[in-house]
């Protein structure tokens, strides 16, 4: 069977190449607009070396950037899943809100929230720009058990391990300040929340000896990165986008955040849940 030759005008192939570029870019929008930023997606990550004696890996959820504005379809599947991770430690990593009008949404998504041992927060950027400081901060999440960490840190015993867990404040809007030397510190292990991936290049400064992780966001993995090539990330970013960094400094996984800034839209980089099992070192009994 012979196939007809087709020959097209040249109006025609114009009309053919402009069809097939809005189909392209009306299908890229709706990837933009509506599935990606509703398309939630579970980072498990996995630290130490499984105990042979039994003991339980603690079990860390990581929220970043949730930017919340209302409980829709993305913070019901997120809820779900969190409750279904069943974490011993819940992290807030920065911007939980936008505007001071996510204060009544953000209410509701903590009160849903499951309940874990541990529950502590700390602030990013647009925290400060909707007018929080951090003692307002802390006021605001007290009542939910959160507690907000500002350049401090906090300890914490999982199966006879002690994990200590420092939170700076915001790279772009507040002031990361080193930690004041402790005295008999006998933490197993370290992990460090800072908001900007940024402060990483300042953990020198900042800490007296390299942390064992550090906990980011604030990058939403580019938001806009088609084919995963950011078009541009925030300021406060470095060099740093998302996932692992472990070279030229301490360990460092940047979140790409639940909620979008700026513009309702993502590509090439959807929402992110991620959940960490750590195997504590053991203390010597």
């Amino acid at each position: 069977m012979v196939l007809p030759h087709l020959q097209l005008s040249r109006r025609q192939w114009i009309q053919t190449a402009a069809a097939t570029t809005c189909g392209v870019a009306g299908g890229l929008l709706a990837e933009s607009f509506v599935v990606a930023p509703q398309s939630l997606s579970q980072t498990h990550l996995h630290i130490g070396t499984p105990s042979l004696s039994g003991h339980r890996a603690l079990r860390i959820v990581q929220l970043s950037d949730l930017h919340l504005h209302d409980i829709g379809q993305l913070e019901i599947q997120l809820l779900e899943a969190v409750t279904a991770s069943e974490p011993d430690v819940i992290l807030l990593t920065g911007d939980t809100i936008s505007h001071k009008n996510g204060m009544q949404p953000l209410s509701e998504f903590l009160e849903r929230l499951p309940p874990a041992s541990h529950q502590l927060a700390i602030m990013g950027n647009w925290e400060y720009n909707a007018g929080f400081t951090p003692s307002s901060f802390k006021d605001f999440l007290t009542p939910f058990g959160f507690q907000v960490l500002t350049n401090e840190s906090y300890h914490l015993e999982h199966d006879s391990s002690i994990l200590k867990i420092t939170g700076f404040d915001d790279l772009l809007a507040g002031q990361p300040k080193p930690l004041r030397t402790e005295k008999n510190d006998d933490a197993d292990q370290h992990l460090v929340l800072a908001h900007c991936p940024g402060t990483r290049d300042l953990s020198q400064k900042l800490l007296a000896t390299p942390p064992s992780l550090i906990l980011s966001g604030h990058t939403h993995g580019g938001q806009i990165a088609p084919g995963g090539f950011p078009l541009i990330t925030p300021p406060g970013s470095g060099s740093y986008v998302s996932g692992w960094y472990c070279d030229n400094g301490p360990p460092m996984y940047v979140s790409r955040g639940i909620g979008t800034s700026l513009l309702p839209l993502r590509l090439g980089s959807p929402p992110e849940l991620v959940v960490l099992d750590w195997q504590l070192r053991q203390l010597d009994s």
